[in-house]
């Protein structure tokens, strides 16, 4: 079994399995204890569960699985994200004897990311959404226009906010959050697109809003719609 500390999916290997799984059993394999007892309920539970997982995760390592993930990028992936659910449900598991003598916790723990690129993508779409959140918090000059109509009720709203920087630009955003912004094509997360939304006019971003609010919003005149 490796001795280096296990960070991603990819590096879990079947002398891990075997040795977290002879681990477990053999402290699950414990004293007799009581029948119909919640310790010998949970003791027997724990004993049928852990083979499951095992066998799982045995079966990620079988050589005809391995030699047909290599083949295919997107059966590669559903093999370490099978390998990731399966070994951190192990993990999970064993981490209730993690301070008994023996146990290894440089490996047996849970993994958060199948490798260092899916860690990479993680880290770079939040900072996307740290960006997005600081950014939200600057908007200014901002309009609220209610949102289509049903049983006579608005159904959310619609908000208009200028550039802080720059007075000639402005933003169509969906709901008082500013959590969806207008690309000039469609409504999209901020963080999905990594762009400015300042891409309007102030009559053309308020013009745009009241296109997608009820009629009877669209109706109003500009004067009317009050900043907050």
């Amino acid at each position: 079994m490796a001795t280096e500390p296990l960070r991603y999916a990819v590096d879990v290997t079947q002398e891990d399995v075997d040795a977290l799984t002879d681990f477990l059993m053999g402290v699950l394999n414990g004293p007799p204890l009581q029948p119909g007892t919640e310790e010998y309920r949970t003791d027997a539970a724990l004993r049928t569960l852990v083979p499951g997982f095992t066998g799982a995760l045995t079966y990620q390592f079988r050589d005809e699985v391995v030699a047909t993930a290599q083949q295919d990028a997107h059966k590669q992936l559903d093999r370490i994200q099978d390998i990731r659910s399966a070994w951190n449900r192990l993990a999970e598991v064993a981490s209730r004897w993690k301070d008994v003598d023996g146990f290894a916790t440089e490996r047996w723990h849970t993994v958060r990311f199948d490798d260092a690129d899916d860690e990479e993508g993680f880290r770079r779409w939040e900072e996307k959404g740290k960006a997005s959140t600081s950014q939200a918090t600057d908007f200014v000059f901002e309009y609220r226009i209610p949102g289509p109509r049903q049983s006579g009720q608005p159904i959310g709203e619609y908000v208009v906010a200028r550039d802080p920087g720059h007075a000639d630009r402005w933003a169509d955003f969906e709901a008082t959050a500013q959590a969806r912004h207008r690309d000039g094509s469609s409504r999209q997360h901020a963080r999905f697109t990594g762009t400015s939304p300042y891409l309007f006019s102030r009559a053309t971003a308020l013009a745009t809003a009241h296109q997608h609010a009820d009629s009877g919003a669209a109706e109003e005149s500009l004067e009317k719609d009050s900043p907050r």
